[in-house]
């Protein structure tokens, strides 16, 4: 497990910052073109989880000095090649991204 600011991030994949200025960061994670399950248990707005196939790479693009951070995935390398993002609010949790064979799943734990 990683700490980027305020972030804690558990992750099965290589993940380097490809920008940082001021308070502002963005880490970039290749997931290699898997499936990626967004698991949202717990949630009220769809049941279980959200799944986008043939991802690419993730970019989590954050503030140092917040809880929230956007997440972009991206089709392609090419960085305007964003086909979806999401905002998600990582107060006192844990944000895994895990390898599961052929697909990634993302999730909050508590810490």
């Amino acid at each position: 497990m990683i700490t980027v600011g305020n972030l804690n991030l558990d992750t099965d994949f290589e993940h380097r910052i490809i920008r940082e200025e001021d308070d502002d960061l963005d880490l970039f994670i290749d997931i290699n073109y898997r499936s990626l399950d967004i698991d949202n248990s717990g949630a009220n707005l769809f049941s279980s989880r959200i799944q986008f196939p043939f991802v690419r790479s993730i970019i989590l693009r954050l503030n140092k000095q917040t809880h929230t951070m956007t997440i972009h995935l991206m089709r392609d390398i090419d960085l305007f090649s964003a086909f979806a993002n999401f905002e998600v609010d990582y107060t006192d949790c844990t944000i895994n991204i895990k390898n599961n064979l052929e697909k990634v799943s993302i999730y909050k734990s508590a810490l």
